[in-house]
């Protein structure tokens, strides 16, 4: 999911702009010809945001939608949901196949509206924040001016992959990593698959 072709950054950029309402130039001091990384969904940016009313200039990430996304998802669960009750009857599955089905899609096409997405990384952080997880774990703060449906742009985060990183640091970060899922699953309520 993480290692996809990117789509070109001229789309991105006509996506960006359309979404936004304003060229590329007006609201970036800089933006790459290339992006950071591309998943199944989309591709991020890392940005250098224009400053607003004396603030200085900062670095962001933009997560840009793939075009047509919606449409690909759409068809993808459609055949999925048309082959469903022929996997049941051969597999002999006890179970709502075509429910599953039906709930997976429901999950992908929330996964396409960033708005909601930025919603959930606030709440996450609100509800962490009230845990001893606080200060240790988090969610990047959301720019709610440079966000839509289909562009969210959060501040930029330098981090690592977990593969990545030092041998003796992999145990702790896994167990900081499992006790967030279990805080999110059992006290906050809100699963946050990138904190």
């Amino acid at each position: 999911q993480d290692q996809v072709p990117p789509f070109s950054t001229q789309e991105a950029r006509e996506i960006i702009e359309t979404e936004l309402g304003s060229s590329i130039d007006e609201i970036f001091v800089e933006f790459p010809s290339e992006p950071i990384a591309a998943a199944s969904l989309g591709q991020v940016y890392r940005a250098k945001m224009r400053g607003q009313n004396g603030e200085e200039d900062r670095w962001v990430a933009v997560k840009v939608q793939r075009p047509n996304i919606m449409n690909q998802i759409a068809l993808d669960m459609h055949l999925i949901r048309d082959v469903a009750p022929f996997i049941k009857r051969t597999f002999n599955l006890n179970t709502d196949f075509v429910g599953v089905v039906d709930t997976w899609g429901v999950g992908f096409v929330d996964e396409l509206d960033y708005i909601e997405e930025a919603i959930n990384g606030k709440t996450f952080m609100e509800g962490i924040e009230r845990t001893p997880l606080s200060g240790v774990v988090f969610s990047p703060t959301v720019v709610d001016e440079l966000t839509t449906r289909k562009v969210l742009t959060t501040d930029w985060v330098v981090g690592e992959r977990l593969d990545k990183s030092a041998k003796e640091d992999v145990s702790i970060l896994c167990s900081i990593a499992m006790n967030t899922y279990l805080t999110m699953m059992l006290e906050t309520g809100v699963l946050h698959c990138d904190p």
